[in-house]
């Protein structure tokens, strides 16, 4: 009897799933714009933003300079030269004057950090008045906002009734009727003295309309003393 053997089938190797061409692509433009991102945010807080500040503080420290200085002015020429910039726009505010608006550019490239500069024509010259970091437009905007929003309110009788009313409840303790407001209880007292004077005033014109029987020169006997007797008079006739 002769043994069967059986042949073990080959087996065939098995080989790891490379990842597919469009997912490694993608994952590699998400990785650059994360890279891109993060260098823009570094650059914006790191370089263009200081940099602003720091020609906005330049410019503050050389006006005092200049103003403590006789006979020296503070233009438009010397703010360029000290900050090295020219500006990107220059327009006229309402009051005559010329703003320069000096730009640094952030880390996107649709946003800048600003810088503005206001000066006073004297002659041929513009001299420096004020300045200040932000966009000049929608700083200008923004206050032309405020102020059409801002109106005068005059109370009138009805709401001076309701505040007075207001004040009276504020003043008065929970469970006490009789309590007064500052204003009710000055009054109530004015009425008291006002009402002692009145009385104090009728007792000395009463002492004065009786003749001046209780002053002090009047003679009364003195008390404890035996009171004189009468002398008997004298008749020059009969003598």
């Amino acid at each position: 009897m002769s043994d069967s053997q059986t042949t073990p089938e080959p087996s065939t190797p098995t080989t790891p799933t490379e990842p597919s061409k469009g997912s490694s692509k993608r994952l590699v433009i998400l990785l650059s714009v994360l890279a891109v991102s993060l260098a823009a945010m570094g650059y914006d807080r790191y370089v263009a933003k200081p940099a602003v500040e720091a020609a906005y503080a330049a410019i503050l420290a050389e006006n005092g300079k200049v103003y403590r200085t006789k006979g020296k002015t503070f233009t438009n020429k010397d703010v360029q030269k000290l900050i090295g910039k020219t500006p990107a726009k220059t327009l006229t505010d309402a009051d005559g004057n010329t703003v320069e608006i000096y730009q640094w550019r952030a880390g996107l490239p649709i946003r800048t950090h600003d810088l503005f500069a206001i000066y006073q024509p004297k002659g041929d010259s513009l001299i420096f008045r004020e300045g200040g970091t932000g966009n000049y437009e929608e700083i200008l905007k923004a206050s032309a906002n405020m102020s059409q929003e801002t109106t005068l309110i005059i109370p009138t009788k009805e709401d001076l009734d309701d505040y007075a009313r207001a004040d009276r409840e504020s003043n008065t303790e929970v469970g006490d009727t009789d309590a007064l407001s500052d204003a009710d209880q000055e009054s109530l007292e004015q009425a008291e003295e006002d009402k002692a004077n009145s009385k104090q005033k009728a007792a000395d014109e009463a002492d004065e309309g009786s003749g001046g029987t209780n002053s002090p020169d009047a003679e009364s006997p003195v008390p404890g003393s035996e009171p004189s007797k009468p002398q008997p008079s004298v008749n020059s006739s009969a003598a």
